[in-house]
């Protein structure tokens, strides 16, 4: 027996660090020592451990606290630190009881059976006294400390003519104690030797199989067109078809691998229809970089028509309630038209070349060509004749050939 010597002390499934950790002891706590690997104690499970067995072949019995193996199955060592269950400690045979402490997923949690150990580092351990472990009829492990042996009464008549000074001194008393040297299990004669435990392979399919659940947990977190079902698909089918799997874990395998392909199947399909729409959106976004490219265009080409352009003047003719204003020649000043309007707004374009739209009349008062304007605009010059036409064009402006008729 042995006694933990630090707080939150790794109890791990294996001996080594690489093999997962069931859980964790504090200082001074007990643990029954029978054997030794290395820098690694072989330790009887501690009080909290548990064990998976596969629920499909195992039944529950009574209470629901006892089930009997229906199969021969491997049992895994539990942890309470993590999920992994991928140690195999040991076979159990068809009709086999075992004692049933949870469940999770298409395991049952039971108490570590006979032949299940842990291990801890040596370090961490100091030897406390010897015990003797004894397995019962039902598998069940008991501990019993071994009773130090009495030192030997010395005799007071020497034998073969020893001296008995020299007698004493070998039969010094030696105090009882545990040494370094660990007990190991030993198995009485008319037991029958266990078959090998470890079992390589299939804990590396086991392995191979926790490690799919993790990638497929995170793929399936991730956008559909970004998921790899079909790789995951491949590698549930290669484990499942693989033999080393426990049923339980090959029916899951296989429902995975068949659902996985479909789901395959699917984003491909998603991934296509994908493609069109985004393909449909880059012409959508095309044609409306060219509507807009057109309209600049038709905005920059389009002709607007006036009555009349020409520099917008002041009138020193004021006659009625409205305002005259006179349109000119730009080069020769001389008078085109007037302008008959109270709009504040002429004011602020005076002396600028603009456009005017509205009805030309002959004011019998004024005997002048008069426009009411419905629009003045500011207009290029440089445009005339290009996106800006005219019915009465300043003389000077005129193309060659042609006249307008102006007011003096």
């Amino acid at each position: 027996e042995g006694e933990v010597n630090a707080n939150d002390v790794f109890v791990h499934s294996g001996p080594s660090e690489n093999d997962y950790a069931t859980m964790k002891l504090e200082h001074g706590t007990k643990v029954t020592v029978v054997g030794i690997r290395f820098d690694w104690l072989k330790v009887l499970p501690p009080e909290g451990s548990f064990c998976y067995v596969a629920k499909v072949f195992t039944e529950r019995r009574g209470d629901g606290t006892v089930g009997r193996v229906t199969n021969a199955l491997n049992v895994h060592v539990g942890s309470a630190l993590n999920s992994l269950k991928v140690k195999i400690a040991c076979r159990l045979e068809p009709n086999t009881d075992v004692q049933i402490v949870g469940e999770q997923d298409e395991y049952f949690k039971i108490k570590p059976p006979a032949g299940v150990y842990v291990y801890i580092n040596k370090q961490y351990v100091t030897p406390v006294r010897a015990v003797a472990v004894k397995t019962g009829d039902q598998g069940e492990t008991s501990v019993s400390p071994i009773a130090p042996t009495p030192p030997p009464t010395p005799s007071n008549t020497p034998e073969n003519g020893a001296n008995p000074t020299d007698q004493a001194s070998t039969t010094t008393t030696q105090p009882t104690q545990m040494t370094g040297a660990l007990p190991t299990t030993q198995q009485s004669g008319n037991q029958t030797a266990l078959a090998p435990t470890t079992q390589p392979d299939a804990a590396s399919a086991q392995a191979d199989f926790d490690k799919l659940e993790t990638d497929f947990a995170a793929d399936i977190a991730k956008p559909l067109d970004q998921q790899h079902p079909a790789e995951l698909a491949a590698g549930y089918d290669k484990v499942a078809k693989s033999g080393l799997l426990p049923d339980s874990l090959r029916k899951v395998a296989e429902y995975k691998a068949t659902a996985l392909k479909a789901h395959a199947d699917d984003q491909k399909e998603f991934v296509a229809v994908k493609k069109r729409q985004d393909e449909t959106k880059a012409r959508m976004a095309s044609l409306q970089a060219e509507r807009a490219e057109l309209e600049v265009r038709v905005k920059q080409t389009e002709v607007k028509s006036y009555a009349a352009v020409g520099t917008l003047r002041p009138s020193s003719l004021q006659q009625g309630p409205q305002m005259l204003y006179r349109l000119t020649d730009p080069n020769t000043g001389r008078t085109v038209l007037y302008i008959r309007s109270n709009d504040p707004k002429i004011g602020s374009i005076v002396n600028q070349f603009v456009g005017v739209q509205g009805a030309i009349v002959d004011d019998p008062v004024l005997s002048l060509r008069v426009i009411d304007p419905t629009t003045i605009d500011p207009v290029e010059q440089s445009k005339l004749y290009t996106s800006v036409m005219a019915q009465i064009v300043p003389p000077s402006l005129l193309p060659s050939g042609q006249a307008s008729t102006s007011t003096p």
